[in-house]
């Protein structure tokens, strides 16, 4: 009898301790959420130089609104050059926690979708076909054709103008919007600014663009043609 007594007595400790562990994890789960991440990684800083995740918890993808993501999902395979809708499962760590480790740890529940995105076919280096008054313009310091290299997911676009080049920010809200930011220019004065005028004003006016048996174009919200280009390779 002692000994039956003793065996309940542990039983009932050991179904005691699990029920306290389980209640912990439950405790330390917080609710699962839902995320964008986007087509490619970013360089950033943690403890040192990395790459990392760009997120969005909104019901759909807005224009500027990516969030830098430094940690890990467990259990999620990524594949650059896809746009992912996930469901997260996120969890408190056990303390004590590393001075410089995140509070939190995150697991993949379900792949709710996954896309190629097609805003990357954007990036590469382009020649420009036509800009305002001018077909195939070349540039006044070397009489090469005028250049524009565009990184989507670098959000920038490097670019010839005909005497000076500019550096801006680019920014693919879908598959048919784009805004080119103003951007830095050189300030060289060449004796024939003509193709440096227009050019300007097509970059202030772009807000939508195509792609057309092979040729991008850069259109304005009424949809006129501001620039047609050509892929260098």
């Amino acid at each position: 009898m002692k000994t039956l007594l003793i065996f309940l007595q542990f039983l009932a400790l050991a179904m005691a301790s699990c029920t306290s562990e389980e209640k912990s994890e439950v405790e330390n789960t917080l609710p699962t959420e839902t995320w964008w991440i986007n087509s490619a990684k970013v360089d950033c800083m943690g403890v040192g130089p990395m790459t990392c995740f760009q997120i969005q918890k909104s019901e759909s993808i807005e224009s500027g609104k990516w969030e830098l993501f430094y940690d890990q999902i467990e259990g999620f395979s990524y594949e650059p050059g896809n746009l992912y809708r996930v469901k997260v499962e996120i969890t408190e760590k056990p303390k004590p926690i590393p001075a410089d480790a995140s509070s939190l740890s995150y697991k993949l529940v379900e792949v709710l979708s996954k896309e190629a995105d097609k805003r990357l076919a954007l990036t590469n280096i382009w020649k420009v076909v036509y800009v305002g008054r001018f077909q195939d313009p070349k540039s006044f310091k070397n009489g090469n054709a005028l250049t524009f290299e565009l990184n989507v997911s670098a959000g920038t676009y490097f670019g010839e103008m005909g005497c000076n080049t500019v550096r801006g920010s680019l920014v693919v809200e879908d598959q048919s919007r784009i805004t080119l930011g103003p951007g830095a220019t050189t300030m060289m004065a060449c004796p024939d600014m003509e193709v440096e005028i227009d050019m300007k004003k097509a970059l202030q006016k772009i807000s939508k663009y195509k792609f057309d048996k092979g040729l991008l174009y850069f259109l304005d919200e009424e949809e006129k043609t501001m620039m047609m280009l050509q892929a260098v390779d």
